[in-house]
């Protein structure tokens, strides 16, 4: 019998990540050839940490660097002020302790001699530029600057921020500046205030500075610095930071003279977008090729470190036969989150902590000072704690919102922001079986499982996961004489679905409600069930609230039939933003929401808009939503959908066209007047890769249409309008840009956001909206069960004053009205949703 066959694995760089990469792979079997595109490998000048993170990953390899002997363990960390005036002691060794390892600081070119030690047998070709990659079924080939070239089965791109295995995959690409530079050094230094094993930070108004003991009487130290676009020469450094830091602690002053001018090192600051593609084929990425991020978390080599591993696991376990690609997709994923939590929590710091101007400064300071020992202590323990659970990673989501996630978490805080779904269940239904079925649920939703905190500032949000706490569930019964029985569930989203916040903090950030009617009592509460979940704006739109419904019913009926509830997590998605196409991430992103907002105040200019006036002016904190249900019965929603087709139009346009008559006519418009509507756009599919239906999260951008409306005109040519704006806007992609909005001028905090709520409450260019999913194919019957009436209801909070929403199911169409209560009243709602479904209906005949 033939032996297998060994893998070759060709590592495109031999830094940090490349090195440990070489020496885990070579651990699992596979065979190793290291390209490096420097002439020698010489690291100097420069230190950096290896977090209990990586020492626990390097461990579980059976990886000894003897990293105690060849550096320093952390033993205490403190934050000063630039005089050196104490601000906070971190528990860093306790939350290193509760990590199980500790970290250690080392100059880089100490873990470099390490790694090559280990590595000695794995050939490492210096002088090598690769230039060109060709993958093929059975491998790929690496072509080198000097003409040499190099075939593997496997490619694995670590070759650093300036990747030419990064650049084959997604092509060039702009970094991050985070607005300041490093200036660092290494010198023998000792000094009382700075311990064995001590970690200090000095923090002043757009400048910092550290001092790390490295053992054996060396000290690392760095300084940001905005040095100039015409920066100084490297003779002229030390000049510059001694003037830089000339009113700071004695002990930074005194470093800083310790170094010789010719050792201290300038590198700059910067990350990149993070990639959500790290691979494709044969070729996968690994450390900064992958992830750059900031060094203010000091996770640089650790998550590079953390890479190696996981990648080496994944080989060793998930690899069969001759095709590799299925374990390099595996490996991509189980570090996904991670990473992008790690590129995240690091820009995040590095915005907090850098604090330039007086007011960042002073709330940076505050926070550290007054933030609770226990957050301080979860917080680290979590970023130095490997997840050594392959398959866990990929399931949890712990990050910080997304501009967008952070504009409804806002909103939601200053007045409730919820989407709920409803559908009517007739038959018996047992009790225990929901819950079997909402924790089921909750098993396969990791958005599900998650709580949101908030540092004490409200700018850093996050979500957090769960420990166990179970989707709320309330029982409501309604006694089957009772006449309000049959619309009891408009009674129950009125006064509490869409008054009262999801508790955010406590998690989950959804909840659920069973209103029974009818029946005999006893086990059996009632034939007829309304279901409503409940779900916060910030994780679910108006189709994650239908699909998570019709599942929650499909699971009850599985458990009601004794049939075991077999559930699998779904893989936890990035936020929304970071599955855009590149051209509407960033900086492209943002100028195309210029270009659009451009357009629109241009058309603005010329043709003046009318907007729902208020009755009164409402507190944004004492804003509620109601809803007033309409409904388009079978025979009608035929009718609507052959006359929308005869007069070359949408469904969709039909019901905005009739809304905006109804307000139209509600404001006393007798001539002609132009009128602005919001039409919520799905964008699942445009997002890269895609996302299915049935995945949770927020997933439409609000367009608004200008339509002019003439009294007594017919409805179809304003229908047109809308429908033709709408093709327009998608083509434009102008959807997609407007998710540029809260990265650009969102609130980045509650305390910063009345200026912003202000002005869309008056200036923004949408009060009035449509929300409609179209035919959304619900099921009929589920099980021994008849289902029926399914829909979704919206709040509003502060994002304007009439929101109405369509879903076309159950072979009819229901049409939600949702409005803020004394802005709009409750007689005037009715008269607008009563007009607008007259307009329709009147023009059916038409």
């Amino acid at each position: 019998m033939s032996s297998p066959r060994r893998i070759k694995a060709l590592v495109i760089g031999a830094g940090i990540g490349g090195l440990t990469c070489a020496v885990a792979l070579r651990r699992v079997g596979i065979d190793v050839e290291v390209y490096e595109r420097a002439t020698e490998l010489r690291e100097a000048g420069s230190g950096l940490s290896v977090m209990s993170n990586a020492v626990t990953a390097l461990a579980a390899f059976g990886i000894d660097l003897g990293l105690d002997k060849r550096g320093q363990a952390v033993e205490s960390f403190r934050i000063l002020d630039r005089r050196g005036r104490r601000i906070r002691d971190l528990p860093f060794e306790e939350a290193s302790r509760q990590a199980g390892a500790p970290s250690f600081c080392l100059s880089r070119a100490d873990l470099q001699e390490a790694l090559l030690t280990e590595a000695a047998d794995c050939p490492i070709r210096l002088g090598a530029t690769a230039v060109g990659f060709e993958a093929a079924d059975t491998g790929v080939t690496v072509r080198f600057e000097d003409g040499r070239s190099a075939s593997g089965d496997i490619l694995i791109g670590a070759d650093g921020f300036h990747s030419a295995v990064r650049h084959h995959l997604v092509g060039p690409e702009t970094s991050r500046d985070s607005g300041y530079g490093f200036g660092l050094g290494i010198v023998p230094f000792q000094h009382p205030r700075l311990p064995p094993g001590g970690v200090r930070h000095y923090w002043g108004s757009g400048q910092r500075f550290g001092l790390i003991d490295i053992g054996h009487g060396r000290c690392y130290w760095w300084a940001t610095t905005s040095l100039p676009a015409d920066a100084p020469a490297r003779d002229r450094v030390k000049d510059t930071l001694t003037q830089a830091y000339a009113g700071w602690a004695e002990e930074v002053r005194a470093v800083i003279e310790a170094t010789p001018r010719e050792d201290i090192l300038t590198v700059p600051s910067r990350d990149r977008d993070f990639l959500e593609r790290w691979g494709d084929g044969p070729l996968t990425l690994l450390g900064d090729a992958a992830h750059p991020m900031l060094t203010t978390l000091a996770q640089g080599a650790g998550t590079a470190i953390e890479d190696a591993v996981v990648l080496a696991r994944t080989l060793a376990e998930h690899a069969r036969g001759d095709d590799l690609t299925p374990a390099l997709r595996a490996y991509e994923e189980r570090r996904r989150d991670r990473t992008r939590a790690l590129v995240d929590g690091s820009r995040a710091m590095s915005d907090l902590t850098h604090g330039a101007g007086p007011r960042r400064r002073l709330l940076r300071d505050a926070y550290f000072r007054l933030a609770p020992r226990s957050l301080l202590l979860r917080q680290t323990a979590q970023a130095l704690t490997f997840p050594d659970g392959p398959a866990a990673a990929p399931h949890h989501v712990q990050r910080e919102l997304s501009p967008l996630e952070r504009l409804y978490w806002i909103a939601d805080q200053t007045s409730p922001l919820n989407v709920i779904a409803r559908a009517r269940v007739h038959g018996h239904l047992p009790t225990a079986s929901h819950r079997r079925a909402l924790d089921a649920l909750q098993v396969r939703h990791p958005l599900l499982r998650v709580a949101i905190t908030d540092d004490g500032t409200g700018a850093h949000p996050a979500f957090t996961p769960l420990d166990g706490r179970p989707v709320p569930l309330r029982h409501v019964t309604v006694p089957p004489d009772d006449p309000a029985a049959d619309t009891w569930w408009e009674h129950e989203i009125n006064d509490r679905e869409l008054a009262e916040s999801i508790e955010w903090s406590a998690g989950p950030l959804l909840r659920t409600v069973v209103i029974s009617s009818g029946g005999s009592g006893g086990e059996d509460e009632g034939n007829v069930h309304d279901l409503l979940l409940t779900a916060s704006h910030v994780i679910a739109d108006g189709k994650t609230c239908l699909s998570l419904l019709r599942e929650w019913i499909e699971l009850v009926s599985e458990s009601a039939s004794g049939t075991p509830l077999r559930v699998t997590s779904l893989r936890a998605r990035p936020a929304t933003e970071d599955l855009l196409p590149p051209r509407h991430r960033g900086a492209a992103g943002v100028a195309g929401l210029r270009a659009m907002m451009l357009r629109d105040q241009q058309a603005a200019r010329r043709r003046p808009t009318q907007r729902v006036v208020p009755s009164r002016q409402v507190p944004f904190g004492q804003r509620r939503t109601r809803m007033e249900h309409r409904l388009l019965t079978a025979d009608q929603l035929d009718l609507l959908v052959r006359a929308a087709k005869r007069h070359g139009t949408t469904v969709h346009g039909a019901l905005a066209a009739a809304m905006v008559t109804a307000v139209a006519h509600d404001a006393g418009t007798t001539g002609t007047a132009r009128f602005s509507i919001g039409s919520p756009v799905d964008f699942r599919g445009d997002l890269e890769p895609p996302v299915a239906h049935d995945e949770v999260g927020t997933y439409v951008a609000t367009v608004p249409s200008l339509v002019c409306h003439e009294h007594g005109r017919p409805l179809w040519p304003m229908a047109r309008e809308i429908s033709q704006d709408l093709v327009r806007r998608r083509r434009r992609q102008d959807h997609l840009a407007m998710l540029s909005l809260p990265r650009r001028a969102g609130p980045k905090s509650p305390a910063d956001s009345e200026s912003f709520m202000r002005f869309m409450d008056e200036k923004g260019p949408i009060n009035l909206c449509l929300s409609n999913v179209g035919r959304y194919e619900f099921p009929g019957r589920v099980g021994p069960w008849h289902v029926s009436d399914a829909q979704f209801i919206t709040g509003v909070s502060v994002m304007g004053a009439i929101v109405a929403t369509a879903t076309t199911s159950h072979d009819q169409l229901a049409w939600n009205f949702s409005y803020v209560e004394g802005v709009i009243p409750t007689p005037r709602a009715r008269r607008i949703a009563d007009d607008s479904v007259h307009t329709l209906l009147s023009a059916l005949s038409e």
